[in-house]
């Protein structure tokens, strides 16, 4: 058989090169030489005949074309360099982005960082980073540029007090914790717990637990340990000058003038580890070595150091704040704040006329003791004197719980109503946020303590909640998100006067 020259070009090309390819060019999954993996058919006598016609110059052509095929490689991409990019984005339409194509993913849309006008809070001038809990009274009319979260607080009193049931350290026993005691540990979670959900603002005083001092846990302290655990929030401190006789003699050092009250809130701050507070009140003294002038002009020179951003005073009567509001004014200021005991069964600060005269003079009503030691949470009652705890003694006279009686019953009465009330609420609350995610956490096992804390709100006024453990920080949570209604207050009132109140 004789094979042509084209033929044999063919052949070559296709069957004898792969062979020349050598055992490289078949690999295992292992990345390995498979040798002789790879073979060509052989060429043998019988099999294929050459003629004496075929060329020997057309024989070397095609081993030359074979060797050039193996030498073959890929040619290298030319590298690009920064200056042809940049070459590129400048050249006029060379990167037309209205006409790019919009790619899909799964990553988060980036949200624009705030400026820094837009940090500042709306009220009280101090940047806020980001909104980290629910305002649910962000739109209230407040009385003036002090805006005061969920219209709510809590109180120090009793931090550092051993007479109110303080511990410095160890383990409570269940007999310690149920008389009350407390350790700062405690303390340190119902802050953090109360922070975290949407109440920063809290009250303390120089004297609150100050006998602690020398071990560093008199309130301040304590409360400075609390800010330094947890950065993540910035509470709205209000501390007060204690100007009475009987309670300066009781530190030691009688204060006179304006420079003592910017003294004592200089030396506040250095115990709670702070450059400036929110609000700072002065207490009415009935005899105060330079008399109110003096009060006022040293709260003003407070303001003009920047060592707080507001001002305000403590049980002072109508007549008292009239004046203070004046003396404020005269030294370029505003009076922010008025102090002052109210509760369901203890109401002369509304009988008086007290929390609508603050309102009208636009000074926030703050109320401490809200809840009367307990006796208008509705809790101790002639039927249960213990509040419910076992082998708990009676708080109270059974005679004072007897004539409650008609209160504690609305009260019932009342966390029922709300109870109900609020729990359809929420249901319409999950329909409007189903297209956004879950509605805000509102408490729907409403107490007869939650409903008094909200009397007081109701009557315009900010309740400073004494909390000393976790569980009364979630208490005073459940307060939020829901509010009286306006004929349930006048049951309350009803219901008070009735018992006397």
């Amino acid at each position: 058989m004789k094979l042509s020259a084209s033929l044999l070009v063919w052949y070559c090309t296709n069957h004898a090169v792969t062979a020349f390819s050598g055992p490289s060019s078949v690999r295992s999954s292992h990345n390995k030489p498979i040798m002789g993996s790879v073979k060509s058919s052989p060429i043998s006598s019988s099999s294929l005949y050459m003629s004496d016609a075929f060329d020997d110059d057309e024989l070397s052509k095609l081993i030359g074309k074979r060797d050039q095929i193996k030498r073959k490689k890929k040619a290298p991409e030319p590298e690009i360099t920064d200056e042809d990019i940049l070459s590129s984005a400048t050249a006029g339409d060379a990167l037309n982005f209205d006409k790019m194509p919009e790619f899909k993913t799964k990553r988060a849309a980036r949200v624009p960082k705030k400026s820094d006008d837009d940090k500042k809070k709306k009220k009280g001038g101090k940047e806020d980073e980001e909104d980290k809990f629910v305002d649910f009274l962000s739109e209230y009319d407040d009385e003036n540029d002090f805006h005061i979260p969920n219209r709510i607080g809590f109180t120090t009193a009793a931090w550092g007090d051993s007479k109110a049931g303080f511990v410095e350290g160890g383990k409570l026993t269940k007999k310690m914790k149920r008389e009350g005691k407390f350790l700062p540990g405690d303390l340190q979670i119902a802050y953090n717990t109360l922070m975290e959900a949407g109440v920063p603002f809290v009250e303390t005083s120089e004297l609150y637990g100050s006998g602690s001092r020398k071990s560093k846990l008199s309130a301040h302290q304590i409360l400075a340990r609390c800010m330094d655990e947890n950065k993540d929030f910035s509470p709205l401190v209000s501390d007060t000058f204690e100007g009475s006789l009987t309670k300066v003699l009781a530190n030691g050092s009688v204060r006179f003038g304006s420079r003592s009250v910017v003294k004592a809130l200089e030396s506040s701050l250095a115990r709670m580890g702070a450059s400036t507070i929110e609000l700072y009140q002065a207490d009415s003294a009935l005899v105060y070595l330079g008399g109110k002038s003096s009060l006022a002009k040293g709260l003003a020179q407070c303001l003009e150091k920047g060592d707080c951003n507001f001002v305000g005073v403590k049980n002072m009567s109508k007549s008292g704040v009239k004046s203070m509001v004046k003396k404020m004014d005269k030294q370029g200021y505003t009076l922010t704040s008025n102090q002052m005991e109210f509760s369901l069964t203890n109401r002369k600060a509304w009988k008086s006329n007290l929390i609508d005269t603050c309102k009208e003079l636009g000074v926030i009503p703050l109320v401490r003791n809200p809840l009367d030691g307990g006796l208008a949470t509705g809790k101790y009652t002639a039927t249960n004197p213990s509040g419910g705890e076992a082998g708990g003694m009676a708080k109270f006279k059974f005679e004072t719980l007897e004539k409650l009686q008609p209160l504690h019953s609305v009260q019932e009465t009342i966390a029922e109503k709300a109870r109900n009330r609020v729990q359809g609420e929420q249901r319409n609350l999950k329909e409007q946020f189903r297209r956004y995610g879950p509605p805000p956490k509102i408490n729907t096992d409403i107490t007869t303590t939650q409903v008094a804390i909200n009397y007081v709100i109701a009557k315009g006024a900010v309740p400073l909640v004494d909390i000393t453990d976790p569980q009364q920080a979630e208490e005073l949570l459940g307060c939020l998100g829901w509010g009286l209604s306006d004929e349930e207050v006048d049951m309350l009132d009803g219901a008070a006067s009735l018992c006397g109140y």
